[in-house]
């Protein structure tokens, strides 16, 4: 009875922050280097602290923050090649962090799912897991059943080094955009409060987006796989991500690229691009 009403209560407490959470300016996870680290406490109320340290530590990222360095200034690079390595090397080891905590999460609720068909009781960390990744991907979830976990693991996946890589040599013209100096913004991700980023020179009248300022490199990237791990604008590419599994093949840049057409105005033709771009830097993007 008193795990059932712990559970009870860590689901009111998830649906009433989902029901409480803003539909802009979303960000994406905090930088988790420490157990302290963590300020969600919503997700913790009803656990006790052994527990609460086990959700922590399954949750954290499994890598350390790399450590901070000065923006390259890719501006400076006259050969062509070496800026490109210097690029990659610079933004690589963030992209590999995030992929490595989705891996790690995504083998946990891979576990777990194998216990829900099985009709295994789930553990109460095992409840507050799933219910904080519910919130953490934006799943305005109540039951944990086999729906909602094929849902979750359709957002809970890496996204290929090769198209995180691309898409922000893309939009930051290499690390050398206003944005990316000023903001380390790589991927032209937009906010929609005064002052939350840098004013476009080129913005419309009526318009009021303004391009987001994040703190590190990390952060940019970290929201990169937030946006496209959980908005609805792309769906098409975690399908496409969903597909590749059932038909056990490789994640690969290219492939996931076509779920892109929402990622700019240009749609197929920025889709094409970045395709081209992933094949025409294969040789640097796989050093």
């Amino acid at each position: 009875m008193f795990i059932r009403k712990v559970i009870l209560s860590l689901f009111w407490l998830f649906f009433i922050v989902a029901l409480m959470s803003p539909f802009t300016e979303l960000e994406s996870i905090k930088e988790l280097n420490s157990l302290e680290e963590w300020h969600q406490p919503s997700r913790l109320a009803a656990l006790s602290q052994a527990d609460k340290k086990k959700l922590l530590q399954r949750l954290a990222y499994t890598q350390p923050l790399p450590a901070k360095q000065t923006l390259p200034d890719f501006n400076a690079f006259t050969d062509t090649a070496e800026k490109k390595k210097a690029f990659f090397a610079y933004l690589r080891p963030y992209v590999k962090r995030e992929n490595a905590r989705l891996l790690s999460l995504r083998s946990q609720l891979l576990e777990i799912t194998k216990k829900q068909n099985k009709g295994l009781k789930l553990s109460i960390t095992d409840s507050a897991f799933i219910y904080s990744l519910y919130d953490e991907f934006r799943m305005d979830a109540i039951q944990i059943d086999q729906t909602n976990l094929t849902e979750l693991l359709s957002r809970v996946d890496i996204i290929p080094e090769s198209l995180v890589l691309m898409q922000a040599a893309n939009e930051s013209a290499w690390g050398t955009s206003r944005f990316a100096i000023e903001g380390f913004n790589f991927f032209g991700q937009w906010c929609f409060s005064e002052g939350c980023g840098l004013v476009p020179a080129s913005r419309n009248e009526g318009q009021f987006h303004e391009v987001t300022k994040f703190r590190s490199a990390a952060a940019s990237i970290s929201s990169y796989f937030y946006n496209l791990n959980t908005f609805h604008t792309y769906q098409s590419l975690r399908d496409i991500r969903v597909q590749l599994h059932k038909a056990n093949k490789p994640l690969r840049g290219e492939a996931l690229a076509a779920g892109l057409g929402a990622y700019s105005e240009r749609g197929d033709e920025y889709i094409a691009e970045i395709s081209s771009m992933i094949r025409y830097n294969r040789k640097f993007l796989e050093q």
